[in-house]
């Protein structure tokens, strides 16, 4: 299954370029390479190219970010072969995605000491 990013809107980037001195976009462009780009029976590819068995990783971490207002959740797929992250509302069909993955992992990596990290 492919995994389709939902992109930021043209005028959210430009904003976020002038404001940053056009370090926020190419940092978000970064961390979207961490990112699953295709999911399927024997692991993922990140968008970087990397491949993950689904036995290879370890632990789930949720991530919950505050800045102000606004609150933002991410989950971290954790592995010896490196990390995978996805911001569930930021793929398109995100429930599906997380289904299938969460489907797929092991039973160690759903159940070794959660954590919630909760940042800002």
């Amino acid at each position: 299954m492919d995994v389709h990013v939902k992109s930021l809107s043209k005028s959210v980037m430009f904003m976020l370029g002038v404001f940053t001195l056009g370090v926020a976009p190419i940092a978000i462009k970064l961390a979207e390479r961490k990112w699953p780009e295709l999911v399927d029976e024997d692991g993922l590819v990140t968008r970087a190219g990397k491949r993950i068995r689904w036995d290879e990783f370890t632990k789930v971490v949720k991530i919950i970010t505050r800045s102000g207002p606004v609150i933002t959740e991410r989950y971290e797929l954790r592995s010896s072969n490196g990390r995978v992250q996805f911001v569930a509302h930021r793929l398109e069909n995100s429930e599906t995605v997380f289904q299938y993955i969460w489907d797929r992992l092991p039973v160690e990596a759903k159940t070794s000491d959660q954590e919630c990290v909760h940042i800002g």
